[in-house]
């Protein structure tokens, strides 16, 4: 008798530490969602406060790159998200974890946008500055552009991917609804 009501004491303090690893993942991880949107939305805002201009089309989009590129890109965090890996086949659905995952990835994929802006930018003022400094006259040589050509498609899925982020928010918060 005495073996069989330590066992079952077991069996429930199990079932408790296995929910509270659980509770405690998925707060840390909604959480981090959570500060990860609020940098993201904020960012957002300051990216776009003032925008209003006379200019528009691919012009608007390079004068928009252009200031995407002189503000530092937020700290987006997935600490949480990578440190629990062991827990969240036992945390979350399916469904869940490829929501998080992809959220995650976006997030990627708009700091590989900001990084190529930032890339073509340099070389654009590298090889353009190669010959001013040599004091050949600039009219010349033909002058690149390839940040000019490339930032508007740039912008272009920076925004997409920020708005759309922006609208579905939390993936953990609008699984529930």
């Amino acid at each position: 008798m005495g073996l069989a009501s330590s066992e079952i004491s077991n069996l429930r303090r199990d079932r408790r530490s296995k929910r509270r690893k659980i509770n405690s993942t998925r707060t840390l991880i909604s959480l981090e969602n959570d500060k990860n949107m609020e940098l993201l939305k904020d960012f957002w805002y300051k990216l776009n406060k003032d925008a209003e201009s006379e200019v528009v089309g691919d012009e608007l989009k390079i004068l928009l790159a252009h200031r995407l590129i002189k503000m530092p890109m937020p700290s987006w965090n997935e600490i949480m998200w990578r440190n629990q890996a062991s827990l969240l086949a036992i945390t979350f659905t399916d469904k869940e974890i490829i929501s998080i995952s992809s959220f995650n990835n976006c997030l990627e994929l708009l700091k590989s946008i900001y990084s190529k802006l930032i890339d073509l930018d340099t070389k654009d003022r590298e090889y353009n500055s190669t010959y001013a400094s040599s004091g050949v006259k600039l009219s010349s040589f033909p002058r690149s552009k390839r940040f000019k050509e490339e930032a508007p498609g740039l912008w272009d899925e920076f925004e997409e991917i920020t708005l759309n982020l922006i609208e579905k928010g939390n993936p953990l918060t609008r699984t529930k609804k």
